[in-house]
């Protein structure tokens, strides 16, 4: 199953290119540090692709753990 072509059809190349990376468990400041961006231009991107599966920041649940599961499965819908 490829992420760059229909699966996750909301999110724009770069958002799955970024969830790839969060998926291989580079850190924010990794992948900062690749793209040539900022690592608050990272976060900022992770939240939106959070977002974007309904994937709020709580205590109990970790996001990026949350965002590897989705890529991992090719599922969109992703519960904790």
């Amino acid at each position: 199953m490829s992420i760059y072509s229909l699966d996750f059809p909301l999110l724009t190349h770069v958002q799955r290119n970024t969830l790839r990376m969060v998926a291989e468990g580079l850190s924010n400041s990794e992948i900062a540090r690749i793209n040539f961006v900022s690592e608050k231009a990272v976060e900022q991107m992770v939240g939106r692709i959070a977002h974007s599966f309904n994937i709020t920041q709580v205590p109990t649940r970790n996001m990026r753990v949350l965002l590897t599961l989705a890529y991992l499965t090719g599922s969109d819908e992703v519960v904790a």
